[in-house]
């Protein structure tokens, strides 16, 4: 198998209910666009120049290999806080950047402040300047029916 390097990424956020946790996942998939594609989970590591999009790209084929990395949360439990966020820091000159993904039972206040403390030791344990940092957090409460929150970093090779 051959990879090819992403050269566009996206930040998508997005919460959804299902019959199950599992169902409230897939459907926060279908609400951010990404759901009949197959995630490949990825580490942290972006690569230099990746190209920020404000909207998916058109035309999708349905089942492709999507490099991605994501944080997920779910509930069923009626009143319960899910949350999931990333946090994304990018180095100077697009020479690449770090996504730390968290989620928990928290404020999306407190998921942001996480996920971008873990942001700046990560770029300081390599010695990276931080030049720009964005979050997304997804955030909900479940009311009565199973709840997931999700927030995804997708990456694309064209």
């Amino acid at each position: 198998m051959s990879w090819i390097t992403p050269t566009k990424a996206i930040l998508l956020t997005a919460t959804a209910t299902g019959g199950t946790p599992l169902n409230a996942f897939d459907n926060a998939l279908l609400e951010m666009g990404i759901g009949n594609v197959n995630l490949v989970r990825l580490s942290s590591v972006i690569p230099a120049h990746v190209e920020w999009l404000e909207r998916l790209p058109e035309g999708i084929p349905v089942g492709m290999l999507l490099p991605t990395v994501y944080a997920e949360a779910s509930a069923t439990e009626a009143g319960a806080p899910v949350t999931a966020a990333l946090g994304v820091g990018l180095r100077p000159d697009g020479a690449g950047g770090l996504i730390y993904e968290y989620s928990g039972p928290v404020t999306s206040e407190e998921a942001e402040r996480t996920v971008r403390a873990m942001v700046e030791e990560g770029f300081a344990r390599r010695g990276w300047a931080l030049e720009r940092f964005f979050a997304g957090v997804a955030h909900a409460r479940v009311e009565d029916r199973p709840t997931a929150a999700l927030a995804a970093v997708v990456m694309f090779p064209y």
